[in-house]
This record gives C-alpha cells, structure tokens and sequence, in this order.
C-alpha cells in the first residue's frame, strides 16, 4: 500500500475550492469549526456537517442542487444525529428544484425530508435561511421549521409560481411581489427576517442559534450580568400624555442585558412587537404592544408564544391596550378566530409568564395581552396604569346606574391590586430589576418536558 501517495491523494481532494455551499456553512459556523459529513457521497446535490456556534453545538445542511434520494439521506442523517445530540438544526436553501428524473422516489425523498422535519418539531430548534430558490414541494421544508430568514431580492419562496396563478396578468403580479423576501417579510409575514445580504442573513441565523436553547429539555443560559440592579429614569417620562404611542422599542432595549434584542417579523402585525433577549443572561421572550391590536399582529404573537411554550423560554408581556383595529364585518371573524388563538396558546402555556402593564389594560383585549385572568403568573403595573372592563366613555355610559366610584377610582392600578388582579405597582424606572427579581422566583417553575409541536403559520 502506497501510504504516502494515498495521503497526497487526499490532500489534493481536500484542498479542492470549496463550493458556495460549502462557503455558506464555513460562514455560519465559529472559525474552523465545521466538520463535513458523508464528504464523498457523490450527486446528492447537499452539504450536511456540524460545528459549533457562538460555542454551541450545531448541525446544518446547505443545499447546491436539485432533490433526490441522496440528498433527502444525507439531510435525514443530520435531523436523526441533532435530535438524539439535542443541538439545533440549520437549512440553507437552495435547490434546483425535484430531481424529475427520480419520478416517485422524489417524492419518496421529500417525503422522508417532511417526516423528519415534523417529528424534530418542539425538539430542537429548526432555522430555515432561504437565500436562493425554494419553489413548489421545497417550500415546505422551511414551513416546517421554526424560523424563517430569507434574503430580500435574488430569492423566492412559493409553492406555485406567479405565472401559473389565477388573476395574476390581471393585476400585474411579479415575483417581487409574491414570493420574495421583502414580499414575505412585510405582507405575508412567512419569514421572521429578511436581509439585503447572504452574511447579513447567516449572521441572523447565528444570532438565533445563540438565543434559542439546544433543545426542549434546556434553557438558554450565559454568565449573569453584573448590572442586576441596573435603573433607568428615563422610563419615568416614557408616558407624556394619554394618548401619544410609547416608545416599546426603548422599553425593550431598557429592559435588555446589553440594550440588545433581537425582533422576530419586525415589519409584519406591528402593532405587536415580539422579541428574543437576555435577561441576567438568560433568554426570555417579550410580546408587546402600543394602543392596539389586529389580525396580523395577534396572529404573530401566538406564534411567538407557542415557540417560547415549546422552548421553555420565560414570557414577558408589556401591555398597552385599549382597543382592537378597525376593521372591516368580513376581517371581524378573522380577528375573532386569531384573538381567541393567542388567547388560547397563552392559557395552554407553562412558561414562566410576567405581565408588566404600562399604560392601559382595557376591555377583552386585556386579556390578550397575558393578564392574570388566564394564568399569568406575576403581574406589576405602572402607578399610572389604567385596568377596566370598558374605556372611560363606556364607564361614564354604562356604569353610573351601578355605582358612584368614578373612572378615573375604578380604573386604577391601585383598585385592581386591591382585588388581587395586580401583584404590585413599581416605579417605572425599576422595571428591569422587578422583572428580574419575578425571574429568578419562577425559574424553578415545573413544567411539562415532552415536545410541544408548535404550527408554521
């Protein structure tokens, strides 16, 4: 045996210019981190391999070419080894599409893809990063995970094309439209990010892997901050008037270790904000809201609270609610049927669950927003907070043939702590540190440790 010359062998084969798929996995993993698995397996169009990032352990594959049976393999390796290792699992899309020439064992192969993808759910967190063409049968695949990051232009995602579309000449309808990133970031609300680059969205991909516990069995933990007790006055004038919109944006990033968050769908449902961020290191989910709420926005926030559920990511509403949208008799049922669902994953959950109510909490859409009539289990309130079952003009209507006790009395944070309804009233600039402190107490909360399938949409 030509020992020496099978080893320059290799060496030559290894040092062979990488493949952009390749190069796509090498960027979202920690430097020289990843390891290549089933290296030689030859036509099955994919990357597949692990590493760690940001120090954790991750598997991912980077898709180079259409789908068959190899490649629906090599992928299926990843899924079984993620779930039995408990470590998340990335996709890059990229796919030429279904191998034609495969006829039923293509869709064999989509076939184990989807299986394997559904019985990962709720298991190990699945991150799907879209940066090229993931048309027809594919689009199932990131539906099945539980984030979506595409990029803005030179990337589609549908499950029939626009030009086979009944009405589509009609109106003009084009592929930027329909089925881009930007289309899915904005209108259909399909993907969590979009981002103008590859790396923009690679570094997105990472971000998450970081913030997300490795499985449904852990939390997502890093060393305590050292700023436990940090306050933050400017929050005591965050409220100027009644009716002026709050900065939710600043109050998140207050609330924060290290002023950072990360927004999931920033410009989809906005009158809701859903955010992952550390708290005295360790991640929490944040829902907030600004005035009111609709369709789009309640439907996002169910989603959200059902990946934290699944997760075991800790819940923290900051609410500011007063109405729902205006909208139309047709949309009533639509906003009906997305309300009663986050209201519903919310009393399901058994998360850590901390209600901060801000300004107002009024009517059912109080409820919406993790109050403790379905289960929150701490709840603090602004000293200027208002709680009611109707506004002031419904209150003034309504109520003055069943009591004298004026609005301004009834709605009081002070009248719902006396009834049990809040558990304290705290000074807005120690927000943070009251959150913490709730935190700390609920950590050993007992909760249900079998996989929560949680919905794409």
């Amino acid at each position: 045996m030509d020992t020496a010359g099978k080893i320059e062998e290799l060496m030559q084969l290894k040092s062979a210019p990488s493949s952009p798929a390749r190069v796509r996995l090498e960027k979202l993993f920690d430097e020289n981190s990843f390891v290549e698995l089933e290296t030689f397996t030859k036509d099955a169009h994919v990357i597949t391999g692990y590493g760690s990032v940001n120090g954790k352990l991750c598997f991912a594959y980077s898709q180079e070419g259409a789908v068959n049976k190899k490649h629906a393999d090599k992928v299926a390796d990843i899924y079984d080894k993620a779930t039995s290792m408990g470590a998340p699992i990335v996709g890059i899309m990229d796919s030429a599409g279904i191998e034609v020439k495969d006829g039923q064992n293509a869709l064999a192969a989509y076939g184990l893809l989807f299986k394997k993808g559904a019985k990962a759910s709720g298991l190990v967190p699945q991150i799907s990063v879209v940066l090229g063409q993931c048309l027809g049968i594919a689009a199932y695949i990131p539906m099945l995970s539980d984030i979506r990051i595409m990029k803005e232009q030179d990337a589609n995602l549908f499950l029939r094309s626009p030009n086979v579309l009944k009405g589509a000449d009609d109106v003009g309808l084009n592929y930027n439209d329909y089925c881009s990133g930007e289309a899915h970031a904005t209108r259909t609300g399909l993907v969590h990010r979009s981002y103008k680059t590859e790396d923009e969205c690679l570094e997105a991909a990472a971000k998450i892997v970081d913030l997300l516990p490795s499985n449904n069995l852990e939390m997502a933990f890093d060393m305590p901050t050292a700023d436990i007790n940090r306050e933050d006055p400017a929050l005591n004038d965050l409220i100027t008037d009644s009716a002026s919109p709050i900065d939710m944006h600043y109050l998140i990033s207050s609330l924060a270790d290290d002023y950072n968050y990360f927004e999931l769908q920033p410009r989809y449902g906005t009158c809701m904000i859903c955010a992952l961020l550390k708290l005295n290191g360790y991640t929490v989910g944040v829902m907030a809201n600004n005035g009111s709420v609709g369709i789009n926005g309640t439907q996002k926030a169910a989603r959200f609270v059902k990946l934290c559920d699944a997760f075991n990511i800790p819940l923290i509403s900051l609410t500011d609610i007063a109405e729902y949208d205006k909208v139309s008799i047709e949309n009533q049922n639509l906003l009906m049927v997305s309300a009663a669902r986050l209201l519903s994953e919310l009393a399901e959950s058994t998360i850590p669950r901390i209600n901060v109510v801000v300004r107002n909490g009024i009517g059912s859409g109080f409820l919406l927003m993790n109050s403790k009539y379905i289960g929150a289990d701490i709840v603090l309130a602004w000293p200027t907070a208002e709680i009611s079952l109707l506004n002031e003009t419904g209150y003034v209507k309504i109520m003055h043939k069943y009591t004298e006790e004026t609005y301004e009395t009834a709605a009081s944070a002070y009248n719902s702590a006396e009834k049990g309804f809040i558990d304290d009233i705290i000074v807005p600039s120690a927000t943070r540190k009251r959150v913490i402190a709730a935190l700390e107490m609920l950590y050993t909360k007992r909760t249900q440790t079998v996989a929560k399938k949680h919905d794409c949409i």
